[in-house]
């Protein structure tokens, strides 16, 4: 099959996250991430399998929309180059949507879109049908067909509130979802949470087809969270009562864990690196050559952490920091084992 032209519309609430889950994404399911490019929002890169497109859809977290990229083009100097290919959709659309993400004037943005309009007798008033997208983005516009958008009702049913068991601990679901996919695990995979807490990182990674095995330490949470995850009806997940700062496992694909630092959380007298130096430890020998261990901390362990990884003899993929309030910055670790 032809590589064919894609674009991801990715949400603005932390783009460098969303961008760092849309890699590993396209990693997963072996697609080649060195020739995408991401702009304000919009990220585009070729493809041979629209599968993998639709994977993307229906697993991201950070992802909108994803659609076939029929062009680029500059709205102040328009040359409408995607005019030939957009006129293969007509009959499949039934407007133009314009959206502006970046650096783009008011007025450019409207002349342009009318100018399309025309070219292809399509109206811009909203219509509940397909449509033409038109994104603009740094100065750019690009032209897409949508194929698929992100289930936001799926996501927000898995919500904290709306489960049997709830603390304030818990993760909303995009968050565990986002964490699920930079570990890089595909559906039938292995996944181990060795920080379980009330199951949102199980529930998400159920719910895609993988495997999971969850461990807390606290018998209330390893209950409750065996309970959310029968709430949602998600069988091949396992919860274990256990002290994951010692606990080891064999042939484990990926972890991706929120182990506990903020002050709702509970180490059960342990001091806090005591328990991050055991978990890394223990998940270097558990996961698989080529996996992926991915977890957050506080800022001021960085450090700390980062030298308790070098001393695991594994290596630092990314790290991504996230301001939650004036005592707490969350750090996001992508861990590689080789």
């Amino acid at each position: 099959m032809e590589e064919l032209k894609v674009y991801y519309v990715v949400k603005g609430w932390s783009e460098e996250l969303g961008i760092a889950e849309l890699k590993a994404l396209l990693e997963t399911y072996g697609e080649n991430t060195r020739e995408l490019k991401c702009y304000t929002m919009i990220c585009v890169a070729d493809t041979s399998s629209l599968d993998n497109l639709y994977r993307v859809a229906r697993r991201a977290s950070s992802i909108r929309e994803v659609g076939l990229l029929l062009g680029v083009d500059n709205p102040y100097e328009p040359e409408l180059p995607f005019l030939d290919r957009a006129l293969e959709f007509v009959d499949r659309v039934r407007w133009i949507k314009p959206s502006v993400f970046r650096y783009t004037e008011r007025e450019a943005v409207v002349k342009y879109t009318e100018e399309v309009s025309r070219a292809l007798s399509l109206p811009t008033s909203f219509k509940p049908a397909s449509y033409l997208h038109l994104m603009f983005s740094e100065g750019l516009v690009f032209v897409g067909y949508p194929l698929a958008e992100q289930d936001r009702k799926s996501i927000a049913a898995h919500k904290p509130s709306a489960r049997p068991f709830f603390r304030s601990i818990a993760l909303p679901p995009q968050f565990s979802r986002l964490l699920v996919n930079l570990a890089r695990v595909k559906e039938g995979d292995t996944l181990l949470d060795p920080f379980v807490g009330t199951g949102s990182i199980l529930i998400e990674a159920g719910s895609m087809g993988i495997r999971g095995i969850g461990v807390d330490i606290d018998w209330k949470l390893a209950l409750g969270a065996r309970t959310n995850l029968e709430y949602y009806g998600l069988k091949n997940q396992v919860v274990i009562l256990g002290d994951s700062t010692t606990l080891e496992y064999v042939s484990i694909d990926g972890v991706a864990t929120d182990p506990p630092y903020g002050r709702a959380a509970s180490t059960h007298g342990a001091e806090l690196r005591d328990v991050y130096s055991g978990f890394i430890l223990r998940s270097s020998r558990s996961v698989k050559r080529g996996g992926y261990i991915v977890f957050m901390s506080p800022l001021a362990l960085e450090d700390f952490v980062d030298e308790e990884i070098c001393r695991s003899g594994l290596v630092v993929k990314g790290k991504h920091y996230m301001y939650v309030h004036g005592g707490l910055t969350r750090m996001v670790y992508e861990v590689y084992k080789p």
